[in-house]
């Protein structure tokens, strides 16, 4: 995975519906674990948000 597709996945992650408890915990980490080893902002991902909302 390369730092573009790291913050497609975060950008997707962030929006998702969270169904339940252990859901939200389990995207927490995935976030966490994103953003340690990709160095990301949330000006990156909400840069992708926009992106998407134009397509």
């Amino acid at each position: 995975m390369d730092r573009q597709e790291a913050i497609q996945k975060a950008a997707r992650l962030a929006n998702e519906y969270i169904k339940n408890r252990n859901d939200a915990e389990r995207k927490h980490k995935e976030l966490n674990q994103l953003f340690k080893q990709f160095h990301l902002s949330w000006d990156e991902i909400n840069e992708e948000d926009k992106h998407n909302a134009k397509k």
